[in-house]
């Protein structure tokens, strides 16, 4: 995506957890058919493509992606990496990078847009990930580096929760990389999937920049959340967020849109909700 005339507005869309192997029936045919429809300039598929990271599935998720007739980029997640111990420590990204994707920390530079991806995998762990301060900083420098205008937007599989107690869940150095994204990346936008949840909502944290966060739900796999199988379609304009989440229930064939949230940077580079006009189509 190169610079060019300047737009008013672009639309991205954010994917997770499709779980190649494993799939609901009629999902993936439904969800061809919703993202060709949106048409967007951008998917961004934010890891666990795949059930069990074989190359049969690494293909057929790389099969889907190229149907969709737009530009994508993906992350792997931690169903991505191969079952076997010692080809985890040894080469875990090979057959990903061989048969999806040739990078794993894809960058993109548009008029509207300037997005890092960061691969939070990590081999050692089965679920959890973890996130070294240096590829923290290296995606702030890059997003540092963006022009008047331009949403910076943050991909990763894993959301910014710290390691649990027990070490089964959540990201290490989550804590340390959010703080340098927020601060010297000044990041608005952060992605991410993994826990087969949609959650859409500002970003929080003690000392840091409130910015917008989108964790993406599933669209295919039967381990969903409750109200269906789900994926988010984002409008960025140059001051504003729109995320809308758009749902397939058990009980119908084609997702649908739900109720759109709104974000709008404040002049001190926050980022806050607003309420929708009085005339947003809302449930759709």
């Amino acid at each position: 995506m190169e610079h060019g005339t300047p737009t008013a507005a672009l639309r991205m869309i954010h994917i997770a957890d499709l779980h190649f192997g494993a799939q609901s029936e009629g999902a993936l045919v439904a969800l061809r058919e919703a993202l060709r429809a949106l048409h967007p300039s951008l998917v961004v598929a934010t890891g666990d493509l795949t059930q069990r990271g074989q190359p049969d599935q690494l293909r057929a998720a790389r099969d889907f992606l190229d149907s969709l007739q737009c530009p994508w980029v993906a992350t792997p997640g931690n169903h991505d990496l191969p079952v076997m111990p010692w080809r985890r420590m040894i080469d875990p990204l090979r057959d990903y990078r061989r048969f999806l994707a040739a990078h794993t920390e894809p960058r993109i530079d548009s008029d509207l847009l300037r997005l890092a991806v960061l691969d939070s995998t990590d081999p050692k762990a089965w679920r959890a990930g973890r996130i070294e301060e240096a590829r923290a900083q290296t995606a702030a420098d890059y997003l540092s580096g963006s022009a008047s205008g331009q949403i910076r937007v943050v991909a990763t599989h894993h959301p910014f929760d710290e390691l649990n107690e027990d070490g089964r869940d959540g990201m290490r150095g989550a804590q340390r990389a959010l703080e340098i994204l927020c601060g010297s990346g000044q990041v608005d936008l952060l992605l991410s999937g993994h826990l087969h949840q949609t959650r859409i909502g500002i970003v929080r944290n003690e000392g840091l920049r409130c910015v917008v966060g989108c964790v993406a739900s599933t669209p295919t796999s039967p381990r969903r959340e409750a109200a269906g199988e789900a994926f988010v379609c984002i409008d960025l304009r140059e001051d504003a967020i729109t995320l809308s989440p758009w749902r397939r229930t058990p009980d119908t064939e084609r997702f649908r849109r739900v109720k759109a949230r709104h974000f709008c940077r404040q002049r001190d580079n926050h980022w806050r909700e607003i309420e929708p006009d009085l005339d947003d189509e809302g449930e759709g």
